[in-house]
């Protein structure tokens, strides 16, 4: 898969079947769309293309605004997943306040068209583009029948009677909600960050934890609690358990992100590690004393360990 972050650097190339948009979680409505994309790149030998932005449009547009944009998925982690779908090419558009002022005619004539080579465009129900988001499907049909490209719109995909969009998978993440925001992404949620030190509380009590440090800290955290992980360490994954949360029983306020990983003894401080999210397991909770804790999280290990 080839990812192009520079425009400039685009030259004279195959013509494309493509989608557009900000694509965040990438999960299974958006999957539809690609599938689309692909089967077009097939049946009429075009290059599938996915063109996202970088960073969140809302981040920018928003910015004076005071939005708090929560992600489900860094710009590394949309390419690597659309790597894995089979995706041809990514055209990553560094968005900014200059570029949201072009019209949605000079976004499709100056990129799509002079740039990419469209000639098949698939889009989602809800699709706007160009300045202050003033274009939609039919504008873009205009567009395709005079400038030589077909269009098809896709419709809102639906599973186990719940409607797929990125804002309720954040949602069900903010509820705690796991398997359900797994089930509408096709995969499990992850985040990626680095291991810091922490104040080695788990390990006095039998659970060293490694406290982990988001990489990105727009990445949506999910509810406080306690969950079943895996964790990728390098070439290594490992179940595990984290706790999200301010630690209540030691009278500590502030919010960390807690992993202990089963079978494992080495270091993991200044490590990068990906947790996958499994399961939501309990809710934070205070307890009497160390002893309480310490046999509560036997419990807790014991049920992640059967997962």
């Amino acid at each position: 898969m080839t990812v192009i972050r520079d425009l400039s650097n685009i030259r004279q190339m195959h013509n494309s079947a493509l989608t557009v948009g900000t694509f965040d979680g990438v999960h299974l409505g958006h999957q539809t769309i690609l599938d689309l994309v692909k089967r077009n790149a097939r049946e009429r030998d075009l290059l599938s293309t996915v063109v996202t932005f970088d960073p969140h449009p809302k981040k920018v547009v928003g910015k004076d605004k005071g939005w708090d944009v929560r992600i489900l998925t860094t710009t590394d982690e949309k390419i690597a997943v659309l790597k894995t779908l089979g995706i041809d090419q990514v055209v990553v558009i560094p968005f900014s306040l200059e570029f949201a002022r072009l019209s949605s005619r000079e976004f499709v004539e100056t990129i799509l068209l002079d740039k990419l080579q469209v000639k098949a465009m698939v889009v989602g129900y809800d699709h706007q583009f160009g300045r202050n988001r003033e274009g939609g499907f039919d504008e873009l049909q205009m567009l395709g029948e005079e400038l030589g490209f077909s269009v098809e719109q896709v419709a809102q995909f639906v599973k186990d009677k719940t409607p797929i969009s990125s804002t309720i998978i954040r949602q069900f993440l903010s509820e705690g909600k796991i398997s359900e925001a797994n089930n509408l992404m096709g995969r499990q949620y992850e985040i990626t960050g680095t291991v810091v030190h922490g104040e080695k509380r788990g390990g006095q009590i039998g659970f060293p934890t490694a406290n982990v440090q988001p990489l990105d800290t727009d990445k949506v955290l999910p509810a406080k609690g306690v969950y079943a992980i895996d964790a990728t360490v390098g070439t290594q994954q490992y179940k595990g358990m984290m706790n999200i949360g301010v630690r209540p029983t030691f009278d500590i306020d502030s919010l960390t992100l807690e992993a202990h990983l089963f079978n494992f003894n080495d270091s993991l401080y200044e490590k990068q590690v990906t947790i996958h999210f499994k399961a939501f397991v309990r809710a934070e909770q205070k307890f009497s004393g160390i002893e309480a804790l310490r046999e509560q999280l036997e419990k807790d290990k014991n049920f992640c360990e059967k997962l």
